[in-house]
């Protein structure tokens, strides 16, 4: 392979493993930066020079397929050699990211990625993950319906994406199993800190409180009822009711935002009762 000039006018090819989907980029090493930082829509590195090869370990778990949302993705270079493959990943012993294979093929053995093994800063923001904890705010808990990786069955765990700067769910065997699924959404201004006032609407990308405003009620409410969960819906509504009642008992004038609030609820659960 090493003999092989190359006549392509492209550095890197990125093709989806998927046998029912054509996907593929082809990608010059010029065109890193405005590639990758389009995709996650902020600057990834602080200069122009750290936009190498190393970029593809440095994101392999949340590179994704455009057409079937397949990862992780093979990538070869101009000569045709694997730079990574899913079913050939060895993790960095240092960052766990994972050794480009033609750093495997000349350095065998190695335990290392490049920018670990020159002691390299990769940039401002792996410098805040590495040597700043409190950079990475405090892992929020797993809902018990999503302990249990979806594709092979092992313990779940949270694992934080420095580039979208959020948490997200992953297999505990990772990088043998790459499944992930994004943490249910707070409808409410921060994390829910008790597990047992947490409510998930059956699509299970969305959490609340039933402690909520009536603001982050009915927004729980409309979900629901896209989401056809009429069980929910209900708590919502009698929760609702419940509030104006109290409001009643205690001599309170009616509050008319509440008011109107119960009336969409109700109407929600009519149009679910006519739907089914």
């Amino acid at each position: 392979m090493e003999n092989i000039v190359s006549n392509n006018d492209w550095d890197w090819r990125m093709y989806c493993g998927n046998k029912r989907c054509n996907f593929s980029s082809e990608l010059k090493l010029k065109d890193l930066k405005n590639f990758f930082d389009t995709k996650f829509n902020r600057q990834i590195y602080e200069t122009n020079k750290e936009y190498d090869i190393n970029i593809f370990s440095e994101l392999y778990d949340e590179i994704i397929c455009e057409n079937c949302d397949a990862s992780p993705l093979f990538i070869i270079n101009n000569k045709h050699e694997y730079i990574l493959n899913p079913e050939k990943i060895i993790p960095c012993e240092k960052c766990e990211k994972p050794i480009l294979l033609t750093r495997l093929k000349i350095k065998k053995g190695t335990k290392l990625c490049t920018p670990c093994a020159r002691g390299e800063e990769k940039s401002n923001i792996q410098r805040i993950k590495d040597h700043n904890d409190q950079a990475i705010p405090k892992s929020p808990p797993i809902p018990d319906h999503l302990k249990i990786c979806m594709k092979c069955g092992s313990d779940a765990t949270t694992r934080y994406s420095v580039i979208n700067q959020q948490w997200f769910i992953g297999c505990s065997t990772f990088p043998q199993c790459w499944w992930k699924y994004p943490l249910p959404r707070d409808l409410g201004n921060g994390l829910i800190q008790s597990m047992s006032d947490a409510r998930y609407i059956k699509d299970a990308s969305h959490a609340f409180t039933l402690k909520g405003t009536a603001d982050e009620l009915l927004e729980a409410a409309r979900l629901c009822y896209r989401a056809k969960d009429k069980q929910l819906l209900n708590e919502i509504f009698v929760t609702m009711k419940g509030r104006s009642q109290r409001r009643a008992q205690g001599g309170k004038s009616k509050n008319q935002k509440l008011e109107n609030y119960i009336l969409a609820v109700e109407k929600y659960l009519k149009e679910i009762d006519i739907d089914d």
